[in-house]
């Protein structure tokens, strides 16, 4: 099945330190597809350690929502959400969206998995079949 997007909610008492361990892994697999520059991928260290030292301080992090990356990976503003996002409808999401939810699980992070629950989705769909 296609999916746009994996959401992965987390419940009301998160902490958001609590990613502190299991991020890299996540940032990892995120980011493993990328086919860029030399000089852009010197940036995706520095992005890491910046989305990290948020998780320390216990603030949200910002992801990683480059323009050219195959997945973004988008932390909504009002609710304790990851999602995994690509611009079209794809096979992978589901599976990239599991491996993200097998480190969190591993690292005894309570969650839940969701697919294409993303606003601008439904409106999409409700164009297309609507």
């Amino acid at each position: 099945m296609k999916n746009w997007s994996g959401h992965i909610i987390f419940d009301q008492e998160f902490q958001w330190s609590a990613l502190e361990k299991a991020f890299p892994e996540i940032w990892a697999i995120i980011t493993r597809d990328i086919k860029q520059n030399q000089e852009d991928g010197n940036y995706d260290p520095l992005l890491l350690e910046l989305n990290l030292n948020e998780i320390r301080e216990n603030k949200k992090p910002q992801g990683y929502i480059k323009e050219y990356a195959k997945y973004k990976l988008i932390f909504p503003l009002d609710r304790k959400e990851m999602i995994i996002y690509r611009g079209i409808p794809s096979e992978e999401i589901h599976g990239i969206t599991e491996e993200v939810a097998k480190v969190l699980k591993n690292k005894r992070i309570k969650h839940t998995v969701e697919y294409d629950k993303m606003l601008l989705i439904e409106i999409k769909s409700k164009r297309r079949y609507g």
